[in-house]
């Protein structure tokens, strides 16, 4: 039986949490940039690395054992699946930390550490369009100009 999205967010998120503190409590780490996660479509393993490119955790997501979807498909859902855990976990300011320097930088890699996707970018200067905050600013501009201009005609 497969688990449901709610539950693998759970589960990622959770995972994400542990591997963030793990990072944090290593003394070896000062300041903290990028990191690279790593996702296996046979094992269904998925690994955190620090910016040293040091495994850092790693756990196994049950429903992407044995996946049999094309590699990019595959990589568009677990960065999909990750981005809402990172998204879920920036809202709660789980990297508001004094290891974390800015900009941060979080990508979903190859095996090579070839940038697959960004999953979350993190800067105090810089806002990223494809924020999830801004998903549906197109729409709502064009509602309140449309409300605005009503009248003008």
């Amino acid at each position: 039986m497969a688990a449901s999205p709610s539950q693998i967010q759970s589960v990622l998120e959770s995972f994400l949490t542990s591997a963030i503190q793990k990072m944090v409590e290593d003394t070896k780490l000062n300041d903290i940039s990028d990191i690279y996660l790593q996702a296996d479509a046979e094992s269904g393993e998925l690994q955190v690395y620090d910016e040293e490119e040091n495994l850092v955790d790693k756990t196994i997501i049950f429903d992407w054992v044995n996946n049999s979807e094309e590699e990019s498909v595959f990589n568009k859902r677990v960065a999909s699946a990750v981005k809402q855990a990172l998204s879920a976990l920036a809202s709660k300011n789980v990297f508001e930390n004094s290891h974390f320097v800015k900009p941060l930088s979080i990508s979903l890699t190859d095996e090579s550490f070839v940038v697959i996707e960004e999953l979350l970018f993190l800067d105090d200067d810089t806002l990223r369009l494809d924020d999830p905050l801004l998903k549906d600013l197109d729409a709502d501009l064009d509602d309140f100009l449309a409300k605005l201009l009503s009248d003008v005609e």
